[in-house]
């Protein structure tokens, strides 16, 4: 059995359950780890301020990973450890590509998040979308247009929501195809996530585990999209959700059972803290 001294886990699809909260198998698996001497981080695709809300069960509250790796900040002292910003011109132009296929889209700044929207009644949808996919306090600010906003805010990361007309996203992930020093990935079936070049997990592990002077080969990481990818590929031990996507499943080291079921505690249980657990 490995040595393992970093527990890196996705949140949503992975640690969280099916109502958007972790599961209290996974916050037991993980606290006992934790007093193992394991260093527990999370790393996701969320706003930094809607992850903290979901890390204040552990007693060492651990830098966080956000925003799809473009940034690592502490939730309790605020502070940055690393940041990786999209340019501003490239901003503007990533608006003018998905602006032609009239999806909608967030941006999320390093102090807030801003929402584009058309119609009152599409905010509206927003709004309960936001509140039932994501049970924290988040603030969201809606405005029509973002593009004075771009260019005053430092922009972490694009994230483009279709749920109607999913198509419309292969047709503007084509498009961004085109413009040079971004990453493109989804974390869901319907969106796409866009990102300044460099900024992914896998790297944001690579430098936290640096600092904390953890060699790759101790490090366990959970995950389930396509955002995932890289950090699996990076830890020491890639686990792979049961309900993952396949190109998850084909690079992870394990399989364990799905987000709803707990199956990042199933196998901390197996694989850090060598419990027996039945089938």
């Amino acid at each position: 059995m490995k040595n393992y001294k970093l527990i890196v886990t996705d949140m949503d699809g992975t640690v969280l359950g099916e109502n958007h909260q972790i599961t209290d198998e996974n916050k037991i698996a993980l606290k006992e780890a934790e007093k193992m001497g394991v260093k527990v981080v999370f790393a996701t695709g969320r706003f930094h301020d809607s992850a903290k809300e979901h890390v204040k069960f552990l007693d060492e509250v651990m830098p966080i990973i956000s925003s799809n790796g473009s940034i690592i900040k502490h939730p309790i002292t605020n502070e940055v450890l690393y940041s990786n910003f999209i340019d501003k011109d490239i901003c503007l132009e990533i608006i003018d590509t998905i602006d032609k296929y009239n999806l909608k889209y967030q941006i999320y700044t390093d102090e807030k998040i801003l929402q584009k929207y058309e119609t009152e009644e599409e905010m509206k949808s927003m709004k309960e979308f936001i509140a039932k996919n994501f049970s924290d306090k988040t603030e969201i600010t809606f405005k029509k247009d973002l593009r004075e906003d771009v260019k005053n805010s430092k922009v972490l990361k694009f994230n483009i929501m279709e749920m109607e007309k999913p198509e419309l996203l292969n047709q503007a992930r084509a498009d961004l195809k085109f413009i040079k020093n971004i990453e493109v990935t989804s974390s869901w079936k319907d969106n796409l996530e866009i990102m300044n070049e460099g900024s992914h997990k896998g790297k944001a592990i690579e430098y936290l585990s640096d600092l904390l002077g953890i060699d790759r080969e101790h490090i366990i990481a959970f995950g389930d999209n396509y955002n995932d990818l890289s950090m699996i590929e990076f830890a020491g031990t890639g686990v792979a959700m049961g309900n993952a996507e396949e190109d998850v499943k084909k690079i992870a080291n394990h399989i364990t059972s799905r987000n709803g079921d707990s199956g990042v505690a199933k196998a901390i249980n197996t694989l850090v803290l060598q419990k027996v657990v039945s089938a």
